[in-house]
Order: C-alpha cells, then sequence, then structure tokens
C-alpha cells in the first residue's frame, strides 16, 4: 500500500469519527452528485417478494453501516421493519437527527458485523452500500446467512437476500480510470472469484452485476440465502 492510499484509507476513517459531518456533503462530491443515486441501486435488487409487499408482514430488511441514516428513512417511508447497525457512534448521533428530523423511528444497533447481535432468521434481507473490506470478512458473511431466513427445506430454493453495492465504482472510460484509481476501481479476476467463493462459503447462491449509470459502474453483489442441512 502506498502513501497515497494510506492517507485516502486515513481520510475515509475520518469521516465515520470526527469529520462526521462532513460525510454527506464529500460523498455528493466526489460522486459528482450521483452518490444518492447509486445508494438507491440497493431497492432495486431485493427480492421480488419484498419489492411486491406480498408478504403478510412488512419485510424486514438489515442496512449494514447505515452511515448517516439517508437509506434508513428511505426504508421508513416505503414502509419496511427496518433495523439499522453501525459502530461509529458519531454516525448513530447524526442518524437520530435526521429521523427525528423525519419524524421516523428506526430500530439500531451499536455492533460490529462479525458479531451482531439479533436473532437468526430475523431479516428478509441485508443491505449493505459502499462498505468497508469488512463486509467480505468469512465472520461478517457468516453472520448475514445466520440473520437471513432459509427457504424452507423440502424446497432447496434460496431464502433471503443480501445486496452490497459499491465495493466498487469504474469509470467507463478506462483513461478516466487510470487518472483517479484511488476513489474509482474495478476488481480484477482473481479477486471477483475469491469474493465468490467466500459467498459460496457462507451459503450463498451469488452474482456480480456492473450496474451502468452515466459514466460509470457500479459494483452489485447480491447473495441468496440457501437452504443447507445443518
Amino acid at each position: 500500500m502506498n502513501l497515497l492510499t494510506k492517507l485516502y484509507a486515513w481520510a475515509c476513517e475520518r469521516l465515520y469519527d470526527e469529520f462526521a459531518g462532513s460525510y454527506d456533503a464529500v460523498s455528493w462530491l466526489v460522486s459528482l452528485g450521483h452518490w444518492a443515486a447509486w445508494r438507491r441501486l440497493a431497492f432495486d435488487y431485493l427480492s421480488p417478494e419484498v419489492v411486491t409487499e406480498q408478504q403478510p408482514a412488512a419485510p424486514r430488511v438489515l442496512e449494514i453501516g447505515f452511515g448517516t441514516g439517508e437509506l434508513l428513512v428511505e426504508m421508513a417511508r416505503r414502509g419496511m421493519d427496518g433495523t439499522g447497525l453501525e459502530l461509529s457512534s458519531a454516525m448513530h448521533k447524526i442518524t437520530t437527527k435526521k429521523l427525528a428530523r423525519h419524524r421516523l423511528s428506526v430500530a439500531r444497533v451499536c455492533a460490529v458485523a462479525q458479531a451482531m447481535p439479533l436473532a437468526d432468521a430475523s431479516f428478509d434481507a441485508i443491505l449493505a452500500t459502499f462498505p468497508a473490506p469488512y463486509i467480505l470478512e468469512p465472520a461478517t458473511l457468516a453472520e448475514c446467512a445466520r440473520l437471513l431466513r432459509a427457504p424452507k427445506a423440502d424446497q432447496f430454493g434460496s431464502g433471503g437476500r443480501l445486496v452490497i453495492v459499491g465495493l466498487w465504482v469504474a469509470l467507463n472510460q478506462p483513461l478516466l480510470g487510470k487518472l483517479v484509481p484511488l476513489f474509482y476501481s474495478s476488481p480484477g479476476e482473481a479477486l471477483t472469484n475469491q469474493i465468490l467463493q467466500r459467498l459460496t462459503q457462507a451459503g450463498f447462491s451469488s452474482r456480480i452485476i456492473k450496474h451502468k449509470i452515466g459514466l460509470v459502474s457500479v459494483g452489485v453483489i447480491v447473495g441468496e440465502r440457501l437452504w443447507r442441512q445443518e
């Protein structure tokens, strides 16, 4: 890791701590105003029964690393039974104020994604947008599989869905991508295979989508919780 990359990582960490109040503005700036649209891609990849509300109760959706709470606000407005998990106390404070301003209430937990204090099979979907690499750690993926509902054992189908948006954002023009490699980049074949392998090991049937929006392609990972004999 070179000095520039280390500086970039340090700056990202600061946005979750002492500079948390600047997170929304910085995100808007580095995305040239498209951050909200990129983040909402998570809803486009929810399973059909969640989107069409075919369930008898409101869909249960967990957001890991909710940041400043924008998606939690939108979940509540869409009638979802949302829960947020975030380790940063600074982000919790910002989200509390934001929810109060919109007169909304969403359950939230302060914890790490590798050990989430939530019940087994308690969610229909788990979302994570622009997360840090911890989201692909085996412990995190195992927790996601534990928390998502499993399909019926006699169907051997898929259960709850894990949607990860924005682990990478690549410019569709290769030359521009080389000029700004820190924020805009794309994983190579080896890393892509490693991601899919980790999801398989955790109990997911997965796919990776390059969702094209204008000049960029936003990486979207979709994992379906599989039934398996314990």
